[in-house]
């Protein structure tokens, strides 16, 4: 059928079909992360030279360099130019990409409003307006985050071009982002402590996906020179590293966000005996509601904490306090019940925050089972409302706060804590499904959660959850899932084909390969359990159906690394992490099978003690020159090391002796285990008999 058969009224029907197919099939093409609200592609190239510049208006020109110096760093790691930065109070003619504001250039709003690009009063303050044309390039906005969030879209929009050129396709884009704010949260406080460096490419990275905010969850690490019995001396953040950072995260136009616990979560405070009356029970976990020194104790920690930190928000996290009403606070509670001690609780603390004029945010997961309690709160508390799982719903964790006129955040999470790889499957789901539900409910924004519950988590393999979370909270409604991952390769890492995006994948299939085998998840758990012990047997036989795919998907992701690793030309240092993890994966597969096959080696020695040649045969399988203990225990003291430069990029060195003993301790196994084997080879040679392979540890018939 031609157009020309169709009826007229049908014909406009199908003319805008494919108006509106070929817009939203532009700006998949483009792959931008976020994705702008409204953009139209255009003919035409604007084609960077060494003739072209850079020029920002002089009005705001120091606040805006920075925006601007990102585009130099873009453009001379693309195509090896090194463009100058210059001044101007209007447009240039051509050649030029200009950054302003638009209440700095009388004569641009005619040109934007030309291109259907006006920018009025009420246009949302972090917006921005992108028009590229053969001829120039405008980013407009109406702040400084506005131009900063232009540039980085614009970053994204450079190609690498013949002859030292770059390229950008011509387009008008207004963009705006959905959600006020658009967090992270990094657990600073259970094993890793990034150093103030990394601390700041965090925030320079999350920035360049139009994140503002980004939040320090603190237990014990700051080091308080009025409490100084918290913070460990050498693992503690300071004072001045705070002040530094909060400078430098405002020329990314990222507010820093301390979040310091005020209830739960204080077992590093309270294990010190010069604290225990203010647990609720000795040296736990729960700061003691019904003692007034807990009061006197959280007035000095936000005496010196909260005035390092000038962004409108104060988290006092008060999650999981399981210990409530079983020590000092049992009476109270049986007479008043636990709901009112925590929420009269939290009030107090809004009062001790109330001189230091801060919006106080609080853990939702509590306080929701009361609902008909929370007018004990004053109005302007937020509440956080926090969930990991892969729902469809979170009514139950959203409803009880906005029926109470309390303002909201959602808090998902990137599914990384506790395992030797994050499970981007279930984080995925749970972002886009909880964020879309934030908006819906009104949400002022999204706190996307890293934990180090077991504290060995590294936060470089958690990108590709954080990225997806910049992108939930910034576009309207739900996010694709697969429409993401067609991006990120090119958002991310400058890479126009899906190399790393496939190896992402193989490395998250370990988990759903782990629970086909009923073996839970691809977890430290089970990297670190002793195979040779009746539990880990058990875990070792019940997980050897995945372990040949479980290997596979790890080799085929760390052969692809090892060979494309030169086509990350953005964030090519996160690549490390992704080796590691599929060298780890690829040894807990290992150890599965090897396992196995160890306890049939052996036991097919056991029951044929007559037959020297095959004891022999059967025993140097198990250990000897190129046998499988020994390759176990090689590749554990490997990774060893391999983690230890990993962290040491991150975080400083405090703790990681911790996570470094794992590593020695099932070397050590390993080695003992090549020693009693070795110890049985001898005894079989002078006596002809072996210990019983339950004596051995091989308990895999």
């Amino acid at each position: 059928m031609t157009l020309s058969n169709v009826p007229r009224g049908a014909l406009v029907i199908v003319v805008l079909l494919l108006f509106v197919g070929c817009q939203e099939t532009s700006a998949q093409d483009l792959k931008l992360v976020p994705e702008p609200k409204q953009i139209q592609k255009l003919e035409g190239t604007f084609v960077i030279t060494s003739k072209t510049r850079i020029v920002i208006n002089t009005a705001h020109a120091d606040d805006d360099r920075n925006a601007a110096e990102t585009l130099v760093e873009e453009i001379e790691e693309a195509n090896g130019l090194r463009l100058n930065i210059s001044k101007a109070r209007s447009l240039p003619k051509s050649g030029a990409i200009y950054l302003t504001r638009i209440g700095d250039d009388k004569h641009l709003a005619a040109t934007l409003e030309a291109s259907k690009l006006a920018i009025d009063d009420k246009f949302n303050d972090e917006g921005y307006v992108l028009d590229s044309n053969k001829d120039r390039i405008i980013i407009a906005a109406r702040t400084g985050s506005g131009v900063f969030y232009g540039a980085q879209t614009l970053r994204q929009l450079i190609h690498r071009g013949e002859h030292n050129q770059g390229s950008v396709p011509s387009l008008t884009i207004k963009d705006w982002p959905t959600m006020r704010w658009r967090g992270v949260h990094d657990d600073i406080s259970r094993g890793p402590v990034p150093t103030l460096d990394y601390m700041k490419k965090q925030i320079r990275t999350c920035a360049a996906y139009k994140l503002n905010l980004f939040a320090l969850y603190i237990e014990h690490v700051f080091d308080y020179q009025s409490r100084p019995l918290i913070g460990p001396k050498e693992g503690s953040v300071t004072a001045a590293e705070i002040e530094g950072l909060v400078r430098y995260a405002k020329r990314y136009y990222v507010t820093i966000l301390p979040e310091q616990q005020a209830f739960g979560h204080l077992h590093h405070a309270l294990k010190n005996e010069l604290y225990t009356d203010l647990a609720e029970t000795p040296h736990g976990h729960v700061l003691a509601p019904v003692n007034e020194k807990s009061y006197e104790f959280i007035k000095d920690l936000y005496a010196e904490l909260v005035p390092l930190f000038p962004g409108p928000l104060f988290h006092i996290g008060s999650d999981e306090t399981f210990e409530l009403g079983q020590g000092q606070s049992k009476d109270r509670v049986r007479e008043v019940g636990l709901g009112k001690i925590y929420l009269e609780h939290i009030k107090r603390i809004a009062e001790i925050m109330k001189p230091y004029n801060k919006r106080l945010m609080f853990w939702g997961d509590v306080a929701m089972h009361y609902p008909e309690l929370l007018q004990i709160l004053p109005k302007d508390v937020i509440a956080v409302a926090w969930s990991y799982g892969p729902s469809q719903k979170f009514d139950a964790q959203l409803k009880p706060y906005k029926d109470a006129g309390l303002d909201l955040f959602v808090s998902p999470g990137a599914s990384n804590w506790n395992r030797i790889f994050p499970n981007l499957d279930t984080a995925f789901i749970n972002i886009k499904n909880f964020v879309r539900a934030g908006q819906t409910y009104g949400a002022l924004g999204m706190l996307n959660t890293t934990w180090d519950d077991d504290g060995e988590s590294l936060f470089g393999m958690t990108w590709p959850a954080i990225v997806f979370g910049a992108a939930c909270s910034w576009q309207q409604g739900e996010l694709g899932i697969e429409s993401f991952k067609s991006s990120y390769d090119w958002a991310f890492y400058r890479n126009d084909d899906s190399t790393f995006r496939d190896a992402i994948q193989e490395l998250t299939r370990s988990h759903s390969l782990m629970r086909s085998a009923g073996a839970g998840e691809a977890n430290d758990d089970a990297f670190w359990e002793d195979a040779f012990t009746e539990l880990g047997a058990k875990t070792a036989e019940k997980s050897l159906p995945a372990a040949h795919e479980l290997r596979l998907a790890a080799e085929r992701a760390l052969a692809s690394l090892y060979r494309n690793r030169g086509k990350a030309r953005e964030n090519a240092d996160t690549l490390d992490y992704l080796i590691f993890a599929a060298l780890r994966l690829d040894l807990l597969g290992m150890k599965i099978q090897f396992a196995n096959e160890i306890s049939k080696y052996y036991w097919d020695a056991y029951l044929n003690m007559s037959d020297r040649q095959r004891v022999r045969r059967d025993l140097n399988e198990i250990t000897g020159t190129n046998a499988r203990l020994e390759d176990l225990r090689d590749a554990t003291t490997r990774l060893r090391g391999m983690y230890s430069e990993l962290w040491l990029k991150e975080n400083r060195p405090y703790w990681l002796g911790n996570v470094l003993v794992r590593y020695d301790n099932l070397a050590s196994l390993l080695q003992s285990k090549i020693q009693s084997v070795q110890a049985a080879k001898q005894q079989y040679s002078q006596q002809q008999i072996l210990p019983t392979p339950q004596q051995m540890g091989f308990l895999i018939r």
